[in-house]
């Protein structure tokens, strides 16, 4: 399984771009809020009964090392 860490960075003007090589993969999730956070108080008391709030993610998929190295020396 592969590392949580980010491998996504933000430039200044909010572009995204890969930290590594790989392929970008966005996904859309359904965002439920802690219950007693400011955003369940403010946000979601305003919406429609049955809306349904959803974050975007977005990640990047590495490419599979190929596991060939040279052995340069053995300690």
């Amino acid at each position: 399984m592969g590392s949580k860490k980010s491998k996504v960075g933000m430039g200044r003007n909010k572009t995204l771009y890969a930290l590594e090589d790989g392929i970008v993969r966005y996904t859309k999730e359904v965002y439920v809020p802690p219950p007693r956070s400011s955003e369940s108080r403010d946000v979601i008391c305003q919406l429609p009964k049955g809306a349904v709030l959803y974050k975007t993610f977005i990640s990047v998929v590495p490419t599979a090392e190929l596991g060939s190295f040279k052995l340069v020396t053995m300690l």
